[in-house]
């Protein structure tokens, strides 16, 4: 078996230029708006392919040697056959049409070729950035299994996250009139930082968030296992917090401040949850142990963050929702039931919903996406398709989960993986953060460095 940990020595830089350029894409895909617009995605895929291509080229070389391990077969294989499928539905001919086509025909009065989508060229991009979000996670699994470039990234993620937070605050209180370089046309009371809707952005500061306060924890227990155990137990949490630990929980506490001003509900909760699904995986893999006075400082932290940032959030806790998500998602689901193995086409859910609205969602309000991650998957590709995208995603979170408990040390890269997948996990319940492409990289990235650093350089051979 080979990987990362047995490369020539010229491998071991940190920094390779396919590396370098890879955390340069993470850092500028959430500024044009979440990359979510033609050009700023269509540039990732092209971005991505040229990745790509390095990597390529260094393994047929000889610069880098392939990491792989048994256990990703099932995703491959997965991946392998949603991507066939994908592609198949856009042929013509190909399964049971979609009657959307032989009504067209009907109208046009000539034939047209059937297909089961009902847009080819919104599948086909949905498919590039499907794509993109693999490969993201395949560079990162194939660079972070080095625990220098591993832990550059954490890190990475987490200062450009505090930039990105420091904006959106500064932008706020400075009156949020403007969204980058536009006039803000949305959300004027909420924190949005580079994104359009706040949810989304909740999503995206939270992930920062965890990598912040997951390296904070990391280097408070680095620097108390090496500290004066004749100190008295305040003075010597207080030096073991100064440098490292301080400066990255203070940037988890502005990524806080950030998240809770978004006003987002579901995005605050997520964000909550995620945090303590990390916290109870250090305490029960062993990697925090009594550190009672430094829960008490996170206790404190977090009681003063709702008392200045949380107000409005939990106000909002109270309140219905501003979407009728559960008619929303009646509907959505009597569309999956008219074509519950095949779907309308990936990327096709705007098109289809359109045939299935009623009354029950009345007023003007166009639904480009179902609110829920889950069941547009369903309704595009088919429920089997979509229950095995999920379960590709589950299998790479199951290779974390055994990381953890199976790792001597850098349990951390796994840790926040995971509480990264409760997070986008339960927020796509109701959103669809995970389908705007600077969250979905970023979400990739983080899942890609938790597998890649899921299993002991001890069982490399």
């Amino acid at each position: 078996m080979t990987d990362a940990g047995r490369t020539p020595s010229r491998e071991k830089r940190s920094l390779t230029p396919v590396w370098a350029a890879l955390l340069l894409l993470l850092a500028l895909l959430p500024v044009p708006l979440g990359a979510n617009r033609p050009w700023s995605w269509s540039l990732m895929g092209l971005w991505i392919a040229i990745l790509l291509a390095g990597w390529a080229v260094a393994i047929a070389i000889g610069r880098r040697s392939l990491v792989w391990r048994p256990a990703f077969i099932v995703p491959a294989v997965i991946g392998g056959l949603l991507l066939a499928w994908i592609l198949l539905s856009i042929v013509a001919g190909f399964g049971t049409p979609h009657p959307l086509w032989q009504l067209a025909s009907e109208q046009l009065g000539r034939p047209l070729p059937g297909r089961i989508v009902l847009s080819v060229d919104a599948s086909l991009v949905a498919l590039m950035r499907l794509l993109s979000y693999a490969s993201i996670f395949w560079l990162v699994l194939q660079y972070a299994r080095d625990r220098r470039r591993a832990e550059l990234l954490l890190g990475w993620i987490s200062w450009t996250g505090l930039a990105l937070a420091l904006y959106g605050l500064i932008n706020l209180f400075a009156g949020n009139s403007h969204l980058l370089w536009y006039d803000r046309w949305t959300e004027q009371g909420d924190l949005t930082s580079t994104f359009v809707n706040r949810n989304h952005y909740a999503t995206f500061g939270g992930l920062g968030l965890i990598c912040a306060a997951a390296l904070g924890v990391a280097a408070f227990r680095a620097a108390w296992r090496y500290s004066d155990r004749s100190q008295k137990l305040l003075s010597r949490t207080l030096e073991c917090l100064s440098g490292r630990p301080i400066a990255y929980f203070l940037a988890a506490l502005v990524m806080a401040m950030a998240v809770l001003q978004t006003h987002s509900r579901m995005g605050a909760a997520a964000t909550a949850l995620g945090v303590t699904a990390m916290l109870v995986l250090m305490s029960v893999s062993g990697m925090v142990r009594r550190y009672y006075a430094l829960a008490a400082v996170l206790l404190a932290a977090g009681y003063f963050l709702l008392r200045v940032s949380g107000e409005v959030t939990l106000e909002r806790m109270g309140e219905t929702s501003d979407i009728s998500r559960l008619p929303l998602f009646d509907i959505v689901v009597e569309q999956i039931a008219s074509a519950p193995y095949t779907g309308s086409g990936y990327g096709s859910f705007s098109q289809a919903f359109m045939m299935f609205r009623d009354m029950r969602l009345p007023g003007a309000s166009v639904f480009l996406e179902a609110h829920n991650t889950y069941l547009e998957l369903a309704a595009e590709i088919g429920i089997p398709a979509a229950a095995q995208l999920v379960f590709a995603v589950l299998w790479c979170v199951g290779l974390c989960l055994v990381g953890i408990f199976r790792r001597r040390r850098d349990v951390i890269y796994p840790i926040v993986a995971v509480a990264a997948s409760v997070l986008v996990g339960l927020h796509a319940l109701v959103d669809f953060s995970l389908q705007i492409p600077a969250v979905a990289a970023l979400y990739a990235a983080i899942l890609g460095l938790g597998v890649a650093q899921s299993w002991s350089t001890e069982q490399d051979g």
